[in-house]
């Protein structure tokens, strides 16, 4: 079997209401489809995040992938995603679509899921957790989430309608006594839930400490990026070993799993296939965390079903996998994928048993969605349109 084309198609699908997080804020979720073609007419699905530089990374490397093997992947990465070449020019997010693809295409020609190919599945279905933002407004005046009120009761319909078991809470919008305080009323809300924060590393050291203390008694399942960097997170570690440290944003690829774990910054490592390039390198990543006894949950990025299904036979082959993962996906209005949104039953989604990673596009909605990412001025993530302008330090408190 050869590779014959690829394909890439620009997305944006409106989401319930703007999310909030430290640094901006999201009008809806945009991502980029990819479709990578063999001679003998099977097509395999893939997914990254949107952006001139993935299309540029995408143009760069289909001519190096016309004419391989999809079944070769080492040979694939070392010509197209060297760790070189990953770490100098940030390759990383566009060869991990591909590699969804390529898995999907070797799935589809034997019969199996992509989670076989990886190890076999340890888990039938994946527990998420209930992805809580501060949400401006939408359009129609709805789904404004500000104040503490409005928090615990987002998170009451979302428990409510899905079933989840676990929350997180995205924080670092508003000043940390108030989002400690919000975060008691949702441990009060939810005394049995496990309930985590992160304010994507808009706090300094010591902020980060005092949030620590406040919290102590409140039985926070994980702190998630406090602050930025090694050192930061070790005097974290050092100031407040009580609270269990979780990253994905200081500890991001395979050179920094070994210098944070030797180092006492972290306890938790928050895997995410795009950002280990591919679902097989993310696995790997696992393993080495369960060989370093840190334990693995999974970092959301805003997905689509396509990058929904390869998180979900990630999460399905990782055996050390010990915390619900992240996703965005309720937030969604819609999907680009046959049989509309994929489902959540009690919390958790089914492990597909189905060839490949068990999803197809359907063309109308991904022309429809091509249309609108094509009139969507996008902006930046790192400004809020509420506030135009305005640039936000590190550390925000």
């Amino acid at each position: 079997m050869k590779i014959t084309d690829v394909r890439w198609t620009p997305a944006f699908i409106p989401i319930e209401a703007p999310l909030r997080y430290a640094f901006g804020s999201h009008p809806g979720f945009s991502r980029i489809v990819i479709e990578v073609e063999t001679d003998e007419g099977i097509i395999g699905l893939g997914e990254c995040y949107s952006g001139a530089s993935r299309i540029g990374q995408l143009q760069e490397m289909k001519p190096l992938l016309i004419g391989e093997d999809p079944f070769k992947l080492e040979r694939i990465r070392w010509k197209l995603a060297a760790p070189t070449a990953l770490k100098l020019f940030g390759h990383v997010l566009g060869f991990a679509g591909l590699e969804f693809a390529l898995l999907d295409i070797q799935g589809k020609a034997l019969g199996r899921p992509v989670c076989d190919l990886i190890g076999g599945a340890v888990r039938d279905e994946v527990p998420f957790s209930a992805y809580l933002f501060y949400r401006y407004p939408n359009t129609q005046g709805a789904g404004e989430v500000s104040n503490t009120e409005q928090m615990v009761q987002f998170a009451t319909d979302l428990v409510k309608r899905y079933g989840f078991e676990s929350i997180k809470y995205k924080n670092g919008v508003f000043p940390p006594d108030e989002e400690i305080e919000t975060f008691i009323a949702l441990r009060k809300a939810f005394p049995r839930h496990r309930i985590r924060l992160d304010p994507n590393a808009a706090w300094s050291v010591t902020t980060a400490i005092r949030v620590a203390r406040r919290l102590h008694d409140y039985d926070v399942e994980y702190l998630e990026d406090p602050v930025w960097g090694f050192r930061a997170m070790e005097r974290v570690n050092a100031k407040a070993p009580w609270i269990t440290l979780a990253s994905n944003m200081s500890i991001f690829a395979f050179e920094d799993l070994a210098p944070a774990v030797m180092s006492n910054v972290l306890d938790v490592v928050l895997l995410d296939p795009h950002w280990y390039g591919g679902i097989h390198r993310a696995k790997l990543a696992g393993q080495i965390c369960e060989a370093m006894g840190v334990d693995v949950g999974m970092h959301s990025g805003a997905e689509f079903g396509i990058s929904q299904m390869a998180m979900i036979h990630l999460a399905a082959a990782l055996p050390n996998l010990t915390l619900a993962p992240d996703s965005h996906y309720h937030h969604l209005t819609d999907d680009i994928i046959e049989g509309g949104k994929l489902q959540y039953r009690n919390g958790k989604m089914a492990v597909p048993t189905t060839p490949g990673l068990g999803v197809s596009l359907d063309r109308d909605k991904l022309a429809k969605y091509s249309e609108l990412a094509k009139r969507q001025e996008m902006g930046s993530w790192i400004e809020d349109p509420k506030h135009p302008g305005v640039i936000t330090h590190q550390p925000k408190w």
